[in-house]
């Protein structure tokens, strides 16, 4: 039973940046200090990825990293502050959510094209299931 709790896991990180915002997250922190909300070795367990594909996933892990490095650090500073209300509300605060989303999506559909037959199974499963939790109302189950 691996599997689900793989799940659950990529979930969490997957929800990251919509935790910070405080629309997710839940479990397990939310996705604090994962790096940016992105785990390749998490994603290698799930996806089962070769050796070739986990490297690939390294490299769109870095350009995610890079396109994100100021607004990861901000956000960084923010958690520290224990004030996430005021992140949330600070001038800027929606455009760097949206700069974390457009990359999040980029990052996705990058690695979409590294994975074959029953992975792109599986990643359309996880996506899926992450937007049903996405979707379901604050203090819901």
């Amino acid at each position: 039973m691996k599997s689900p709790y793989a799940l659950l896991a990529l979930l969490v990180v997957a929800a990251a940046p919509l935790a910070a915002q405080g629309g997710g997250g839940g479990g397990m922190g939310g996705g604090r200090g994962m790096g940016g909300g992105i785990n390749v070795e998490q994603l290698t367990t799930l996806y089962s990825l070769t050796p070739a594909q986990a490297a690939k996933a390294t490299e769109l892990k870095k350009t995610y990293d890079a396109s994100t490095a100021g607004v990861q650090a901000w956000i960084t500073k923010m958690r520290e502050s224990g004030d996430m209300a005021a992140m949330r509300e600070a001038p800027g605060a929606a455009d760097s959510m949206k700069k974390l989303t457009t990359a999040r999506e980029a990052f996705n559909a990058e690695f979409k094209k590294l994975l074959t037959g029953a992975q792109v199974t599986t990643f359309d499963s996880v996506q899926a299931a992450r937007a049903a939790r996405m979707q379901r109302p604050a203090g819901g189950l």
